[in-house]
């Protein structure tokens, strides 16, 4: 589907550049959160409530370094007993920002869902629009 495919080169480039330390210009610049939350929002609004294909490797390479990023952000740099776990998310993080550069699929050692994606099987055909 190319809105998809769409959807996630121009979010894959926002978020590369999050990720390689090149803000946006300072005006228009959200924190990582924010960032965050803007694209899941954008992705449910735009595809929420819609059928569409399952997801490839590839998009699941981008889901799975945002929600890593995601969790790097959240940790608090003084929280105690979180370096393990921190360096573990990093090195995670840095695997997958390379994965998604080279427009690779997520190998089978990591797992990432798109929004929503558990929720349909709650949902009934006539819960979703064609």
């Amino acid at each position: 589907m190319n809105e998809i495919n769409e959807f996630l080169k121009e979010k894959t480039g926002i978020l590369l550049g999050y990720l390689d330390g090149i803000e946006p210009d300072p005006t228009d610049a959200l924190a990582p959160l924010d960032l965050i939350d803007s694209i899941l929002e954008e992705w449910s609004r735009k595809f929420g409530d819609r059928r569409i294909p399952p997801p490839t490797l590839k998009e699941r390479t981008f889901w799975f370094t945002l929600y890593q990023y995601e969790e790097v952000v959240e940790i608090p740099p003084t929280m105690p007993g979180t370096a393990p776990y921190e360096a573990l998310l990093m090195k995670n993080l840095a695997t997958a920002k390379e994965l998604l550069r080279e427009n690779r699929d997520l190998p089978a050692v990591f797992y990432a869902t798109r929004p929503g994606e558990d929720d349909l099987d709650d949902m009934d055909d006539d819960d979703l629009t064609y």
